[in-house]
């Protein structure tokens, strides 16, 4: 299917269309890209994209390849969680790219949930995602790191690619290298794929803290005991 320029909050972008021209829309939702020859696909909702003026362009004049799937991209871990598996959710939120940005980690714990909000400033999709693993994995006692399984998920298949398939990165290259040396002093860690906006508990409560960080441009961190 083609491309065509649209205005997104002032800023122009590329909608996947249908060959008239129309925005394709899927559960409300338009897929757009940020600039001629982008890989990287985003969705937001029909309402925020205005006509802009343009040509129609079908993918070889527009360029760019769909992104491809991270070689490690599993949804079910190898190791199956029992009573003593640390369960984390982390999500990152943008509005805008870049713009306030804000990080979201849901952290189940045998005994206990630690839930952390953080605004980040100015971030970027990318960005945001990554540091809320960073995040989740900073607050994990050296105890757990080395004997605990834990099974961290993140519903961003692209920081699943950069840190465990093989992907190569362009920006936020001294992030990633912080990132993968914590993953190195973790003896049981599995990074797994969640489906976003699924109802999956975890990953609801990451994607409100980080929304909520972004929006409200604060902090907050909050520990309680684990509802059984």
């Amino acid at each position: 299917m083609p491309w065509k320029a649209f205005d997104y909050r002032g800023q122009e972008v590329f909608v996947r269309v249908l060959p008239e021209g129309k925005p394709i829309v899927r559960r409300g939702l338009v897929e757009f890209r940020y600039k001629v020859g982008a890989t990287k696909s985003y969705r937001t909702d029909r309402d925020n994209m205005e006509d802009a003026e343009g040509d129609i362009l079908d993918d070889s004049e527009f360029g760019g390849k769909p992104a491809q799937a991270p070689a490690e991209l599993r949804e079910v871990p190898s190791v199956p969680a029992d009573e003593n598996t640390i369960i984390i959710h982390t999500d990152g939120a943008c509005s805008g790219n870049p713009g306030p940005g804000g990080v979201g980690v849901h952290i189940l714990r045998p005994d206990r949930t630690l839930e952390i909000s953080e605004f980040m400033g100015s971030a970027t999709n990318n960005s945001a995602e990554l540091t809320a693993i960073l995040r989740a994995l900073e607050n994990l006692s050296d105890e757990e790191r080395a004997s605990s399984l834990v099974h961290l998920y993140t519903d961003s298949a692209w920081s699943l690619g950069i840190l465990t398939g093989g992907w190569k990165a362009k920006t936020n290259l001294d992030l990633i290298k912080k990132i993968k040396t914590m993953i190195d002093t973790c003896a049981k860690l599995e990074l797994l794929k969640v489906k976003a906006h699924a109802g999956q508990a975890g990953n609801e409560e990451a994607d409100y803290l980080a929304t909520m960080a972004a929006r409200r441009e604060d902090s907050s961190t909050r520990e309680r005991p684990r509802r059984r």
